[in-house]
């Protein structure tokens, strides 16, 4: 890997970033640095996407100007503009509802959550916004299930990985000790490709940056994948360069030194 001072990669007309800890802050801010960089880029002629796994609720340290492009959320299941769903690829009703029973039947002393309907549904109280504390989770269940979590400790909670049915898939982040079951099918790569090809581009014309398990593939997929400087050993093998970390504004440490591909 080499650094980015090092390489102007020509070529890229689409840049994608993660948010935190990656364009949001260790204080929970983005940095006038990294969101001058990022408008920056679009004032210039590139597109930029914001993907990550939070839920189109969770806004916090996000500056309003980042909300005009598109957002890929809850780690791929949806793809959100402009107040509308442009995609999505939720957890079948039945399915949410027979890993639900799995989960508590295994796992009865884990915090276990639902995201559902823009609401997360917990079995422990959170105390945050867009969070409800139920006794039952199988009770709210009426609906597909963007993604269902539980907290990472111990033994217990990776051995009941391998009662999942096959068409979904964990994500494990030791970094925040959570496990989040997606559907398969659904990944931020696979979002922003959905994107991207709606553009007339390809994934080669595509700068990805993230720090954590859930931007593995998009990383991998892109024709330029930056690990943060302190990203998960994962996404850094996925990574083509290693930048700043967030709070060294390693997003804007790249994007000063480029300028979109144009065609013609």
């Amino acid at each position: 890997m080499t650094s980015p001072s090092q390489d102007r990669w020509p070529g890229i007309a689409v840049v994608a970033v993660d948010l935190d800890d990656t364009i949001v802050r260790s204080d929970k801010t983005v940095s006038p640095r990294t969101l001058d960089a990022l408008l920056g880029w679009v004032d210039a002629g590139g597109r930029l996407v914001i993907a990550t796994g939070r839920p189109p609720r969770a806004t916090e340290g996000v500056p309003e100007p980042l909300h005009r492009f598109p957002w890929i959320v809850y780690n791929g299941v949806e793809i959100v503009h402009g107040g509308r769903v442009l995609h999505r690829d939720p957890i079948p009703l039945e399915e949410t509802r027979a890993i639900v029973e799995l989960l508590l039947a295994a796992l009865p002393d884990h915090r276990i959550g639902l995201e559902m309907g823009d609401m997360l549904y917990t079995n422990r109280p959170l105390g945050r916004f867009g969070a409800q504390h139920v006794e039952d989770l199988r009770r709210v269940i009426d609906r597909p299930a963007a993604k269902i979590l539980f907290s990472l400790d111990g033994e217990e909670s990776l051995r009941v990985l391998e009662a999942l049915p096959p068409t979904v898939k964990p994500l494990v982040s030791r970094k925040y000790r959570l496990v989040q079951i997606m559907p398969r099918t659904a990944s931020k790569g696979e979002a922003l490709r959905r994107l991207v090809e709606g553009w007339g581009l390809s994934m080669a014309q595509v700068m990805a940056f993230g720090d954590d398990v859930n931007d593995v593939e998009m990383l991998a997929a892109s024709g330029v994948g930056v690990a943060m400087g302190d990203a998960e050993p994962e996404v850094q093998a996925a990574a083509d360069r290693i930048t700043g970390t967030a709070d060294e504004d390693g997003v804007a440490q790249v994007l000063e030194k480029m300028r979109p591909w144009m065609p013609g």
